[in-house]
């Protein structure tokens, strides 16, 4: 019988500790530490920015769906009653709480919800009802208290758990509502506070939470009469948040001993582990379902809203901000992985001003480090944070404008090397040995492909189309070159002899931003970027046959710079407008997890 090796062509790789996901994706390993073989799974599921709410709060309570969301009451410097509307989008403020509270409980859909007692000295009960214009009182809670778990609509609710409003004790009080009144059930058999609900008034979920022991895993599930425990979270948390139904719930956020972005769903039997929210919060607020969710607000108070989307597609992920880069600019050079990149020159927008600052990236911060020799922008970008390469590139005080000088970099200074052969700006990737600039202008449009060998410029094979600010990323033998300014959403691979026409982008735009790591002609992202009137946060995600929308970038921007893999990836700087650029980073993480393979 043949073996593996036989089969595939090479061994199964052996390590003591497991891949790092970066790297890993398509590999299986054995782990002789554990002794199991193993492999990258990416996970259904992930996290993208949402519209911010009008003004920053925490405490609050919500209702509604991912494209139909309320969000009220809560904390921003004081008890607030305010009331804030979502259309997928963005929030709009609507009318007011009768009465200013933090702490409540809210349950049914954006045009019929209830916002349940809460901390609202000296009366704990208050209830009120929401149309979709205005808020009316409605039947008080029996008994005072505040940050309970609820579930169900405007006239079938469910309120459990909380503090009694004098702050004496945590109760397992549970009430259902009519559309009038309160009436009393049985208890929940673990007391407990801060905690979340989901579900319907007669098939209710209670997960998290704080009870007399401390931070609490436990659930319970409720059938319309009496609370049964059911498995665990994950985590033991609390100040949640939560939505969904009984058989299909989604947790996400708290705390657990520091604030956490971890997300677990619920399929009716446990719960399992997706990928995290991009902001790690707590005091925050949920609604919708288990598939697609908003989590909104947090603590310290804050504007952010987070959209989750559960799809049966393996391409998920999300992009979160990163540190600041000390000079804004767009149209740099970039390149290294997304804990430790490079970014260098570049340039503002009108009046033109260019630069050859060089910073380099650690994950979290930006540090200045030497600049480059000649102060250019548009140039390609090749090898690592400590080993790079830049060559070609534009700058009105260049006489001629567009550049042929390459500089190499060893982690503290550049050194001008062998030109390319071609002066212009162009695109590229690989190493700093191996690198490849392709396309540009010198000032026309150009197909030329050039390949460095650690020394000098060597032609290459021309591109199918001339094009100029396409994004290339992978390596010399497998690099990919997609979008550009006369084929917007053209893609090309090249194989380290011929370019080859790939399936085009699903948004046809220049000046974006790509990422592969080593393997780009069978996997790649590009992101942002500039159709021919404004600019775009599309990202794209290619697994090597065809491009699928994921989660957008926070900012829409262009002549940005990308570097880092297809599962870690960095977006740096760019231009928000014809003449502002910017200085954010925001970081992208593809939703994946290590597997054990047992069969």
């Amino acid at each position: 019988m043949p073996d593996y090796k036989a089969i595939h062509g090479k061994n199964i790789l052996h390590v003591a500790s497991d891949l790092d996901t970066a790297e890993a994706e398509g590999e299986i390993w054995f782990n002789t530490t554990s002794s199991d073989y193993k492999t990258i799974q990416k996970v259904a599921g992930a996290w993208a920015t949402g519209g911010t709410l009008t003004t920053a709060k925490r405490l609050g309570a919500m209702a509604g769906i991912q494209t139909a969301g309320l969000f009220f009451g809560g904390f921003t410097t004081a008890r607030t009653d305010q009331s804030e509307e979502y259309d997928g989008s963005s929030w709009t403020e609507g009318n007011n709480l009768n009465t200013a509270r933090n702490q409540l409980g809210g349950t049914g859909v954006q045009t019929a919800a209830l916002a349940i007692a809460g901390d609202v000295p000296p009366d704990g009960v208050i209830v009120e009802q929401y149309d979709g214009t205005s808020w009316t009182e409605v039947g008080d809670l029996n008994s005072e208290r505040w940050a309970m778990g609820t579930a169900g609509t405007t006239t079938a609710g469910l309120a459990f758990g909380g503090e009694a409003a004098d702050g004496t004790s945590i109760v397992s009080v549970s009430e259902e509502f009519d559309g009038t009144s309160w009436t009393e059930g049985n208890d929940l058999n673990t007391a407990k506070y801060v905690t979340a609900g989901a579900g319907t008034q007669t098939s209710a979920l209670n997960f998290g939470g704080d009870d007399p022991g401390g931070r609490a895993e436990s659930v319970e599930s409720y059938d319309g009469s009496s609370w049964t425990e059911v498995a665990d979270l994950n985590s033991d948390r609390y100040q949640l948040g939560g939505t969904g139904i009984q058989a299909a719930a989604l947790a996400f956020g708290g705390n657990t001993g520091s604030d956490t972005g971890a997300t677990e769903i619920f399929d009716g039997t446990s719960w399992t582990e997706l990928a995290d929210l991009s902001t790690s919060r707590q005091q925050l607020r949920g609604a919708g379902t288990a598939t697609l969710a908003l989590a909104a607000g947090g603590n310290p108070s804050m504007t952010t809203v987070e959209e989750w989307d559960f799809t049966s597609t393996l391409n998920t992920g999300a992009w979160a901000s990163g540190g600041a880069i000390n000079t804004t600019r767009s149209r740099a050079g970039t390149t290294g992985l997304q804990t430790a990149a490079l970014v260098t020159g570049g340039s503002t927008g009108a009046p033109w001003v260019f630069y050859g600052e060089t910073e380099t990236y650690d994950g979290s911060s930006w540090t200045e480090v030497g600049d480059l020799n000649t102060d250019r922008a548009f140039k390609m970008g090749a090898g690592t944070q400590t080993s790079a390469l830049m060559g070609g590139g534009f700058s009105y005080d260049l006489t001629p404008d567009f550049s042929a000088l390459t500089e190499t970099f060893d982690g503290s200074s550049w050194t001008e090397v062998g030109d390319l052969n071609t002066a212009r700006n162009t695109s590229g990737c690989g190493t700093s040995t191996a690198a490849l600039a392709a396309g540009g202008e010198t000032p026309s449009l150009t197909a030329d492909s050039e390949e460095w060998n650690g020394t000098a410029w060597t032609e290459g094979s021309n591109l199918n189309a001339a094009e100029f600010a396409a994004a290339g990323c992978g390596i010399q033998t497998d690099a990919l070159m997609a979008g550009g300014q006369s084929d917007t959403d053209g893609t090309e691979s090249y194989n380290g002899s011929a370019w080859t026409v790939e399936a085009n982008l699903g948004t046809g735009r220049y000046s974006g931003g790509a990422a592969a790591g080593t393997s780009a002609g069978s996997v790649a992202l590009f992101y942002g970027g500039r159709p021919p009137t404004s600019g775009v946060n599309n990202t794209e995600d290619y697994d090597g046959v065809s491009w699928t929308e994921v989660a957008n970038l926070a900012a829409t921007r262009w002549q940005l710079v990308g570097a880092g893999s297809r599962s870690l990836a960095l977006c740096v700087g760019g231009s928000t407008s014809p003449s502002a650029t910017t200085t954010a980073t925001e970081e992208w993480t593809m939703a994946q997890t290590i597997k054990v393979l047992t069969d």
